[in-house]
This record gives C-alpha cells, sequence and structure tokens, in this order.
C-alpha cells in the first residue's frame, strides 16, 4: 500500500532531529482519520504538538496496524500509534519507563462490546453462537480467543459491526467512540447498541523502536512528557465543551 504522508511538522534548524511515526490506516474519528490525505484527530493533535515543544520535526504516515509494527521493529519508523502495552510488546517496543506508565500515554481508552438492540451483553451468562469479533492484532482479540468467544470469522470494525446489526454476530468489541462513531456511519445506530460491561479499558501509548530509544533517551522521554502534557490539555477542553 503506497504510504501517505500527511504530517509535517517545520524544523527549526538543520540539526534538528525528525521522528518518522506509522499509525493504522483506518479512518477512526475522533482519535485519527484523513481529509484530503491530511491526518487529524485528537491523536494527532496530541502528537503533533508534542512534537512541537519536544522541537523535533514529525513526518506520520500510515500503513496496516501489522505493518506499522513492522516498520518499528525494523526501524523503518520511529515510532507508531496507538498501542497498548503488555508484557510480550514490552519485549519488542520502548514503552515509557514502569514509574511513567499512568502519566505518559495518548489516551484513556474503553472497548465495550457492542451488542444487536434488545440482546444486553451479560458476560457471565454469555454463551457462544456466532461469537464475537475484534480487529486483527488487537490486544481484545486474543482476550476473546482466551476466553473461547472470539468468531470463527475476522471482521474489520466497519463489517463487524454490521453483521451485528444484522444479528449474523453476537457482538464485536472495539473502542467505545470509534464504534459509535461507524454506527452512524453505517446507519446502524439503532440497531446496536453498547454493553456496559467493558472487555478492556487501557493507556493508548506512543511506543518507539528500542535502538531509537536507547540511541535517544532524552529526546524520547521529552516527547512522552510533552504528550501527557498536550493530552492534558485537550481533555480540559473537552470537559469544558461538555459543560457549554
Amino acid at each position: 500500500m503506497l504510504m501517505a504522508l500527511i504530517v509535517m511538522a517545520t524544523p527549526s534548524s538543520a540539526e534538528q532531529q525528525s521522528l518518522k511515526i506509522c499509525y493504522e490506516d483506518n479512518n477512526y474519528p475522533p482519535y485519527i482519520y484523513r481529509d484530503e490525505n491530511v491526518g487529524k484527530g485528537i491523536l494527532v493533535d496530541i502528537i503533533t504538538a508534542a512534537a512541537q515543544e519536544t522541537r523535533v520535526s514529525l513526518a506520520l504516515y500510515s500503513k496496516p496496524w501489522m505493518r506499522c509494527q513492522q516498520d518499528v521493529i525494523s526501524g523503518e519508523a520511529h515510532a507508531l500509534f496507538a498501542m497498548i502495552e503488555t508484557d510480550q510488546r514490552k519485549k519488542t517496543f520502548a514503552f515509557p519507563p514502569e514509574n511513567k506508565l499512568s502519566h505518559w500515554y495518548l489516551w484513556l481508552a474503553q472497548y465495550p462490546v457492542f451488542r444487536a438492540k434488545g440482546k444486553p451483553f451479560i458476560a457471565a451468562q454469555y454463551q457462544p453462537q456466532t461469537g464475537i469479533g475484534a480487529p486483527f492484532g488487537y490486544v481484545v482479540l486474543d482476550m476473546l480467543k482466551d476466553k473461547n468467544w472470539l468468531s470463527p470469522y475476522q471482521y474489520e470494525p466497519k463489517d463487524g459491526l454490521k453483521m451485528v446489526a444484522m444479528n449474523k454476530l453476537d457482538g464485536y468489541v472495539v473502542e467505545r467512540q470509534i464504534g459509535i462513531h461507524l454506527l452512524e456511519v453505517i446507519n446502524h445506530t439503532k440497531d446496536v447498541e453498547v454493553s456496559q460491561h467493558l472487555m478492556l479499558q487501557s493507556n493508548w501509548y506512543l511506543p518507539f523502536n528500542k535502538r531509537f530509544y536507547e540511541s535517544y533517551p532524552t529526546l524520547v522521554e521529552a516527547m512522552w512528557r510533552n504528550i501527557a502534557v498536550q493530552r492534558k490539555k485537550i481533555e480540559a477542553s473537552l470537559s469544558e465543551g461538555a459543560k457549554n
């Protein structure tokens, strides 16, 4: 797939460090979406502002999620977003230090189960029929697999939610705001409901290539620190907007 270069922060000097960062090539408002090949959304705003504060130039591009991961592992990219931290992923990617994990993150994500209207999801009572879907490569997919709840058929979020609306899938797990937006896009808001039960609630991070972090620890930690600052500004803005 042709990589789409979507954001470039102007460097202030010829010696300024450049960061090349990959993100999943799906439109997931309000967090990330493309408008005429220009990246927009909450996560783009946070990362772009943090890069400016860190005084690094920034190039963002999109690829399928698993290929983004491979780019960071190989060093083709310096970092990727947005990723949940796990013990297995810590072996491959550089996440913020343990004592900073609860501070230096991009966003707090919630993953409920999207179910057909009139069929509330009660985890203790759930018996799989067609199973529950989740995006390939996501932590929640492995969680469903461990519970033997995973559907044998894999769908991208938009198609998975359509299957739920047509009662061809027991449920689908995707981040709450992304799922709500996609239901509006596919005109199934009235057909699908969001469970109170969360399969997962976890922070999203901007993990780096391990070798790059070892070479530039001060720069990377400054980036993480500034991400936290910018996230809080957006959280405050959204909270104020909700009050008004």
